[in-house]
């Protein structure tokens, strides 16, 4: 690999690494995969080389290494830290679709006048207008096939093994990494991993659960603390007024007033404000919201195609995820279930990636299974407790099916471990240089 440095920080190392479009036709069609490198601080005391894989689907991990601050000091005098851009992410390739389509989405809420069938052609409409601007590279966006461009960095980097740090959505490729090539891994640490074992209908409840238990946390802590703007507030109440309001078209955007926000963005808005958690700005919007006045209501613009390219690597998700919804009664049991598992938010972001993918025209190439990892290194998980988007039951289910798995919980909140406490960088440092396996909790911070 011919290295340089990267035109945004010249500190770091960047290069491209080529591999085929079709992994199943390597002579084919090629593209560029965008690589950066950290390189250790201490060559001297240098242990080997960590492959950094984002998650999303949709993050750069480019960006995360020149943004620095993910890793610490002693890990980076340890290790040349290496991450990529996966295929379909930004400088490698990116997914582009009709900007119109890509802006405006069709209405996924069932009990608001909401159509699997309009959802479903929407996803087949948009499925055309990617494969225009992006070309056959949409079958073959898999984590499967991001693993497999992994391989052809390691190689390009020259060493025999590499250690893996991967975060929520670079869990996929990171799992399959180990189901492809084991022999080829010193330490592997998945941090907020996806459970890729379950089916549609329960990778849409056990997110649901999700959400319920960690604004059930918000909610108590609300309650416990005097500076929580809905301090004394029926948040049951308010999550139920706000999202009527929502439906009516009264509720604006707090970035955009202009532009109203529907009951499926509200409930998204609020599960991203725990991811940190952001505890104190979740009760500051909620709040605003309930503010608002009630102006005219705002109806949502059609989608409907532009003629120009936007980046849309969220749908990546549909490469790996199967969801079988075959007609409006099915999808209306799911959502109530959504409801039930949910409450009191009505549903959580997955059903939205559900909905779509349910009208995927490109069938997962990586679809759902049990891992098949045989003579892997022993493999280190880290969860939070209450974590929003890869519930602590997914995690359990992980560490069950991964052969010499020990799962460390932290005993808090959020999406992302490796960060959270002294304890979970520690555990993490001292198990990737020293392949020490850690205790099995840490307190929250």
């Amino acid at each position: 690999m011919s290295w340089r440095p990267c035109p945004e920080k010249a500190e770091f190392d960047c290069g491209t690494v080529t591999v085929p479009v079709d992994w199943g036709r390597p002579e084919g069609e090629k593209i560029e995969v965008a690589v950066v490198r950290d390189r250790a601080d201490e060559p001297s005391k240098k242990v080997g080389t960590v492959v950094s894989l984002p998650g999303g689907p949709g993050s750069s991990g480019v960006d995360d290494i020149i943004k620095g601050g993910k890793f610490s000091a002693e890990l980076r005098e340890r290790f040349d830290i290496v991450s990529l851009d996966p295929r379909g992410v930004k400088r490698s390739h990116p997914v582009r679709c009709d900007a119109g389509l890509v802006t405006r989405r069709p209405n996924l809420v069932p009990d608001l006048g909401g159509r699997i069938d309009e959802v479903q052609s929407y996803a087949k409409d948009l499925a055309a207008s990617c494969r225009e601007y992006t070309g056959t590279l949409m079958d073959h966006l898999d984590a499967a096939s991001v693993a497999r461009d992994v391989e052809a960095v390691r190689v390009a980097l020259g060493v025999d093994q590499i250690s893996t740090y991967s975060r929520s959505y670079g869990t996929m490729p990171a799992q399959a990494y180990a189901e492809l090539f084991p022999k080829r891994l010193r330490a592997m640490l998945l941090d907020s991993v996806d459970d890729h074992s379950l089916d549609g209908r329960a990778f849409l409840a056990s997110e649901a659960r999700a959400g319920k238990d960690t604004v059930n946390e918000f909610a108590a802590w609300c309650a416990r603390e005097a500076q929580c703007a809905v301090h004394g507030t029926d948040l049951d109440r308010l999550f139920g007024d706000l999202y009527a309001k929502a439906a009516r078209g009264e509720l604006r955007d707090l970035a955009d007033a202009t532009e109203p926000i529907g009951p499926f963005d509200l409930n998204a808005q609020i599960v991203q404000r725990l991811f940190r958690p952001e505890w104190s700005r979740l009760a500051t919007d909620l709040r605003t919201w309930a503010d608002q006045p009630a102006d005219s209501p705002l109806s949502p613009a059609a989608p409907r195609r532009q003629g120009t390219p936007a980046p849309m690597p969220e749908i990546i998700v549909c490469s790996d995820w199967r969801f079988d919804i075959t007609g409006q009664d099915q999808w209306t049991r799911l959502w109530r279930e959504q409801n039930d598992n949910s409450a009191p938010l009505r549903a959580h972001f997955a059903w939205g990636a559900g909905a779509m993918c349910s009208g995927w025209p490109i069938a997962p190439q990586n679809p759902a299974h049990r891992p098949q990892i045989v003579d892997g290194p022993p493999v280190l998980i880290m969860n939070s407790l209450h974590d929003p988007a890869t519930p602590h039951e997914w995690a359990l289910g992980v560490a069950k099916n991964t052969p010499r798995a020990t799962l460390l919980t932290y005993q808090g909140w959020g999406h992302g471990v490796y960060d959270r406490s002294a304890c979970t960088t520690t555990a993490a440092d001292q198990y990737l240089i020293n392949l020490t396996v850690p205790q099995s909790s840490c307190p929250a911070a």
